[in-house]
């Protein structure tokens, strides 16, 4: 195995550790034992800290070692409102350009979501969380905006560990993946004002939720 994918196998599965709560918000991440479990020297450890730290998932302490980062209902805010003009602007701009087969696209992705909360059993719900990220993505590539893209990426790792935690609430899911539908069906329809007003009510309940799962810790 090459060591960039050493490296970037390790990192995923840092993250994956981190937004399922297996790493708690504070902890110390130690070396010798992230090493030992996932059978890895600790040169691409390092390597996977940086990338984890540039995404806002660790803190890297001089002469005390490395921590999960901690998100207070400040960073929540922030995150949120900053969400909520990227996310809406993006629907916006999309819209002007948007194809049919684009709009296929975005169709395949939202019966994805839904496939993925339907059913008895428990819904995948890191696989809902990458769905609901990709299809905001897709309407900055849509858009034609790179940096809008690129900051929602940032936004979204930041705060994927409180998104997976409001996402094991199945009616907090299944009403997010409704409000895709809807802002889909907005979409199709050409109505950019219902589409960017489903969008702003996704995201200002996203914040809410958040924010009263944070006073509840």
């Amino acid at each position: 195995m090459r060591i960039k994918s050493i490296v970037d196998h390790t990192a995923k599965a840092l993250e994956e550790m981190i937004i399922r709560g297996k790493l708690k918000p504070g902890q110390k991440v130690k070396e010798q034992e992230i090493s030992t479990r996932l059978g890895i020297s600790r040169p691409p450890l390092r390597e996977a800290f940086k990338i984890l730290e540039a995404e806002g998932l660790i803190r890297r302490e001089p002469r005390r070692g490395v921590f999960v980062s901690e998100l207070q209902e400040r960073d929540i805010w922030e995150i949120y409102t900053l969400k909520l003009a990227l996310y809406t602007l993006g629907i916006n701009l999309a819209m002007d350009r948007i194809s049919n087969g684009e709009v296929e696209k975005l169709e395949k992705v939202v019966a994805q979501m839904e496939k993925s909360v339907q059913g008895q059993g428990s819904p995948d719900v890191m696989k809902y969380d990458e769905l609901n990220n990709v299809f905001h993505e897709m309407t900055a590539n849509i858009a034609g905006h790179a940096r809008l893209k690129k900051i929602q990426q940032s936004l979204n790792n930041q705060i994927k560990r409180i998104a997976y935690r409001s996402f094991e609430d199945r009616k907090h899911l299944e009403a997010s993946c409704k409000y895709h539908r809807k802002i889909l069906e907005a979409i199709k329809a050409k109505d950019k004002a219902k589409a960017e007003q489903l969008t702003r009510e996704h995201i200002l309940k996203g914040l809410e939720v958040q924010e009263k799962l944070k006073r509840m810790e």
